[in-house]
């Protein structure tokens, strides 16, 4: 069994919600670890930032197991990392267990519920069925789930 913040992947090695965003933002583009942490606590507005002892041996560890590699090093031997094939692979692994990672989210929701308990219970349960029904729509019913819940996001902005 994997731990709650551990995602299993195709070929059945773990990696942790840090190592599966480090890979899913430098997908996105080359960054430095200093643009790393910029841009996580931005993500998370400033509520938590790792360590730079936490995200320098990961980074480390992913260039190792050749998921990223340095494509620069800049002033001050500043190194700016980018996703290798075997990284976007590795990605794309992972996100084919989407269904998985959302059991485990939704555990930890569970367990924040149990501590601080829940004021809106029956709404947050619609929430989601709403994003279960959403997952299991074809592709071609996006563009109108998408005017649906445009729809009910106007409803409920008029109503706070």
């Amino acid at each position: 069994m994997t731990g709650i913040w551990k995602f299993p992947s195709k070929n059945g090695r773990e990696r942790g919600l840090i190592a599966l965003y480090i890979l899913h933002s430098l997908a996105r583009g080359p960054k430095s670890g200093y643009d790393l942490l910029k841009e996580i606590e931005e993500k998370t507005e400033g509520t938590w930032v790792p360590s730079k002892g936490t995200l320098y041996p990961l980074l480390k560890q992913l260039e190792e197991e050749a998921l990223i590699r340095v494509c620069e090093t800049g002033k001050r031997s500043k190194q700016v990392y980018e996703l290798t094939k075997s990284g976007e692979e590795t990605l794309r692994a992972h996100r084919q267990h989407r269904r998985e990672s959302r059991e485990k989210m939704l555990q930890m929701k569970n367990l924040l519920v149990e501590i601080f308990g829940d004021e809106k219970r029956e709404v947050n349960a619609l929430f989601v069925e709403i994003r279960s029904v959403i997952d299991a729509l074809p592709p071609e019913k996006d563009e109108e789930a998408e005017k649906i819940l445009g729809q009910c996001l106007d409803d409920l902005r008029r109503i706070k």
